[in-house]
C-alpha cells in the first residue's frame, strides 16, 4: 500500500508521508497532477437500485478469499507465497471469466504477474469496446516498516540495494492486499451468474507494494510495478478495449472501515467517483462511505489515470495525521491480519461496486 498524502481540510494544508517519507513540499501542493478528461458523466442512481434483480454479494465468500490468501504467507516478490497465490488467483479467475489474460514480466530478475479476467458484456460473444476496469494489487510489502510496527520504531535495518529489499519482517498483508483482492473475486463469482450490461476487466497487478517509496526523490523505485505495466501495455491487446473508468480497492478489509473521499480520484475522475459515493449512500453505507470527509494517496490509480482510464480510488486512510486513530493502524505491520479484518466491511465494499456495476447503461 503506497505513498499517502493527506489533506487537512480545517487549514487547507497538503501534508505528505509514506513509511517516514518526509512532508509534500509547498510546490507539491500547489501543483497537482493535470486532470485528464473523464469520459463518464455523472449518474446518480435511478428511483429503482439494480440490487433486487441482481445477485447477492457475500461478504462471508469473500473473507474466505482473504484468509485463503494469507495461508500461503507473506507474497513479496520472489517468496514462494507468492508464486502459490499467483497459481490460485489464475485457478480462480478461471472459474468465472470469460477470458484470462496474464502479463508475465520481471524486476530485478523476479517474477511479476498481472492477472486478468475479462467479462463480455450480457448478451454478446466479445469483449466489450469499453469495458468497466476494476482492480486492486495481490502482493504485499517484505517489510514491516508502518508508522505503528515495532520493528520500525527499533530501527530495524531495512536495506534496499541491487537485490532489493533484506526482507525482514514481511508483513502478512490481510487488508493490505488480499481484502481488495478478495473482494473481485467474489463479483467474479456474481458476474459469471449474471452477466452485466457492460463489460468488466478483473484486473490484479503485481509488485505494488515491493519497492522504496523514499527512492528517486521521493518517486520510489520498484513501486506500482504492475499497474504502470498494464498503463502502458494494455493497449497491445484487444481484449481489454478502452476502459470507461476504472475503481481500485485498496485496504478495504480492516474493522471500522472508513472510506472518504480520495483527492486524485476526485480530480481525474469525479463523475464516477460522485456516483459511487451516491450509490454508498442508497444502500445505507454512508457511515463508511464519508463524501464530507477526504484524503490524497499516491496508488495504482496514478499510473492509469496518467494513461487517460479515469480511475477512483476506495481505501481506509493510512494512520497518519487526521487519521492516526481511525485509518487502518495495521498498515505496513506484523499485526495486518484476518482477525483484524471483517467480513462486514468487505460486504459493504462488495456491495456497492456491484451496484455500480450492475445499474450501469
Amino acid at each position: 500500500m503506497p505513498l499517502v498524502l493527506i489533506l487537512f481540510l480545517a487549514g487547507g494544508l497538503w501534508a505528505g508521508c509514506q513509511s517516514g517519507r518526509a512532508p509534500a513540499s509547498a510546490e507539491e501542493a500547489r501543483n497537482p497532477p493535470a486532470v485528464s478528461a473523464e469520459v463518464t458523466q455523472v449518474r446518480r442512481p435511478q428511483g429503482e437500485l439494480a440490487r433486487e434483480s441482481r445477485p447477492r454479494f457475500d461478504g462471508e465468500r469473500a473473507f474466505v478469499h482473504l484468509k485463503k490468501q494469507c495461508a500461503f504467507g507473506p507474497r513479496y516478490l520472489g517468496s514462494r507465497g507468492h508464486a502459490e497465490c499467483r497459481d490460485y488467483l489464475v485457478t480462480e479467475m478461471k472459474k468465472y471469466a470469460d477470458e484470462v489474460v496474464t502479463q508475465d514480466f520481471s524486476y530485478r530478475g523476479m517474477p511479476l504477474s498481472n492477472i486478468a479476467g475479462v467479462f463480455y458484456p450480457a448478451g454478446s460473444e466479445k469483449p466489450a469496446a469499453s469495458p468497466v476496469l476494476l482492480l486492486a494489487h495481490w502482493d504485499t510489502r517484505p517489510i514491516a516498516d508502518g508508522p505503528n510496527a515495532p520493528e520500525n520504531r527499533r530501527g530495524t535495518p531495512y536495506r534496499y540495494g541491487p537485490r532489493g529489499w533484506n526482507r525482514l519482517d514481511p508483513i502478512p498483508g490481510a487488508s493490505d492486499g488480499a481484502s481488495g483482492v478478495a473482494v473481485l473475486l467474489e463479483l467474479a463469482r456474481l458476474f459469471h451468474s449474471k452477466k452485466p450490461s457492460v463489460g468488466v476487466v478483473i484486473l490484479l497487478v503485481d509488485g505494488e507494494d515491493y519497492g522504496d517509496f523514499q527512492a528517486n526523490n521521493r518517486k520510489g523505485e520498484g513501486v506500482f510495478l504492475g499497474s504502470r505495466y498494464f498503463a502502458q501495455h494494455y493497449r497491445r491487446n484487444p481484449v481489454f478495449g478502452n476502459p470507461m473508468y476504472g475503481i481500485l480497492l485498496d485496504m478495504v478489509g480492516g474493522k471500522n472501515l472508513l472510506i472518504p473521499r480520495e483527492e486524485f480520484s476526485q480530480q481525474y475522475a469525479p463523475g464516477t467517483n460522485e456516483r459511487v459515493f451516491r450509490i454508498a449512500q442508497a444502500l445505507g453505507y454512508g457511515r463508511i462511505f464519508r463524501w464530507d470527509r477526504s484524503h490524497m494517496v499516491e496508488d495504482d490509480h496514478v499510473p492509469l489515470n496518467e494513461a487517460g482510464i479515469p480511475t477512483i480510488d476506495l481505501l481506509h486512510p493510512l494512520p497518519f495525521g487526521e487519521y492516526a486513530t481511525t485509518g487502518y493502524v495495521h498498515w505496513h505491520t506484523l499485526q495486518d491480519v484476518p482477525e483484524n479484518c471483517s467480513a462486514q466491511s468487505l460486504q459493504a465494499v462488495g456491495d456497492v461496486v456491484a451496484e455500480a456495476i450492475y445499474s450501469e447503461r
